[in-house]
């Protein structure tokens, strides 16, 4: 990864003789521009300058919702350096390797940005330019997580084999979390790879956690500083199941409660934040896509299902109906215009009390008496029932999921031999 520092110290030339210039021409504005052309850091023989820093900082302002005060300047600083320092050794290795680029692949990349945003690609440019911000710094942004990925490709093909008893075991492990809750999991990774820097990075996950909790968007935050391949979706991992993460990261999944986000939670690796999109249990995977054929006998209007009378005529509707067979009958008996079939509609569709009286019911079952919102006592029976189909996991979608869970740990494992090995000077 070492360069000749010919050409790093021809950069440092090239700053300083700007600078000069600079002092010639603008005088007035000196102070300003010499903060602009300081060097922030120096990773291999390539510059970081205070400027990079500066257009990071007002991207991540605008995409975040954090408010752009001078304090939360000070906060963000260190990890937007951070992470571009990563940026930096990420690009350099994507060179060395011979990664190619084009900029169709990046407009393809801000195109998706933009439609993400429910935006043209032209007019997220434009909301940049007026919010002061470079629209270059999203397209180095993009470009850099293209080469990475590309990079990261072709060490898989290289480190990750994916067995056929793999694949075994894996399906057997499906069959024994079926039971289990399923959530849907967004993160924001923060490695550590030195002892040294536990406590920095630990304070930093704390300030992200405490921004989201303020009003800041995840998903931006995600993919400005968290360090997982997920920050390109920003940091969404889709549905996963209990079991399927490390213990501690299951553990913190289980308490928590939809659109609710963590406290940072150490693992080997770092700290992890997770954010809880939507939780799913067992009983419930799948039942928003049902539909039912449903019907209803109101019963007459009486002094509610307290009423004994009525509860003892609810009661015996209810033993009288074994099928829907018999509900024409019952109905023409009853009497009430409100009676009949209901069509078939979508479980996820009906008011919460009435869900929770069908979600259960068998085809041809009538349900417990239930009050409707307009006060009335009702009788519900599904007539018919049309579940999802469910989807089997193939053994080829089984292997590439095997895939991009080793992915992750290849990635996390190349960046960290790459930060080891990179000459990383950090500049006052």
């Amino acid at each position: 990864m070492r360069r000749s520092n010919k050409r790093f110290r021809d950069c440092r030339w090239h700053a300083a003789f700007v600078a000069v210039m600079l002092m010639l021409l603008l005088p007035s504005h000196l102070a300003e521009a010499q903060n602009v052309l300081r060097i922030a850091a120096v990773v291999n023989d390539r510059v970081i300058s205070a400027l990079d820093v500066i257009n990071r900082m007002k991207f991540v302002i605008w995409s975040t919702g954090v408010p752009n005060t001078p304090e939360n300047h000070r906060r963000l600083s260190n990890q937007i350096l951070r992470n571009l320092i990563d940026e930096e050794i990420q690009s350099q290795e994507a060179e060395r390797v011979n990664v190619k680029v084009r900029e169709k692949d990046v407009d393809n990349a801000l195109a998706d940005v933009a439609r993400r945003n429910k935006m043209t690609a032209q007019k997220l440019s434009n909301i940049l330019q007026r919010s002061g911000v470079a629209p270059s710094t999203l397209r180095r942004q993009l470009r850099v997580q293209i080469a990475w990925g590309r990079a990261i490709s072709r060490r898989l093909r290289r480190d990750v084999k994916v067995s056929d008893d793999e694949i075994d075991g894996e399906i057997e492990r499906a069959k024994e979390l079926k039971n289990k809750p399923r959530f849907r999991v967004s993160e924001i990774f923060l490695s550590v790879d030195d002892p040294d820097q536990d406590e920095q990075t630990r304070l930093a996950a704390i300030r992200l956690v405490k921004q989201i909790r303020e009003g800041a968007d995840f998903a931006a935050l995600a993919s400005a500083f968290s360090q997982s391949t997920s920050a390109q979706s920003g940091g969404d991992l889709g549905w996963i199941q209990a079991g399927r993460l490390n213990r501690e990261l299951d553990e913190a999944l289980l308490n928590l409660k939809p659109q609710q986000v963590s406290k940072p939670i150490r693992t080997l690796s770092g700290y992890n934040i997770l954010f809880l999109q939507d939780r799913r249990e067992p009983e419930n995977l799948g039942s928003g896509k049902v539909i039912v054929d449903l019907h209803q006998v109101v019963l007459p209007s009486g002094g509610g299902i307290a009423d004994p009378a009525q509860k003892a005529l609810a009661d015996d509707i209810k033993a009288a109906l074994t099928s829907c067979a018999e509900l024409p009958a019952l109905i023409k008996q009853i009497g009430t215009p409100e009676s009949g079939p209901l069509g078939k509609v979508k479980l996820q569709e009906l008011p919460p009390d009435l869900r929770t009286a069908v979600s259960g019911l068998k085809v041809g079952e009538a349900s417990a008496p239930v009050v409707s919102a307009a006060g009335r006592t009702l009788i519900l029976m599904v007539c018919d029932r049309i579940e999802p189909k469910k989807k089997r996991l193939s053994r080829s979608a089984i292997r590439k999921k095997l895939q991009q869970d080793r992915a992750e740990l290849v990635a996390r494992r190349y960046l960290r031999d790459l930060r080891r090995s990179a000459f990383v000077d950090l500049r006052g």
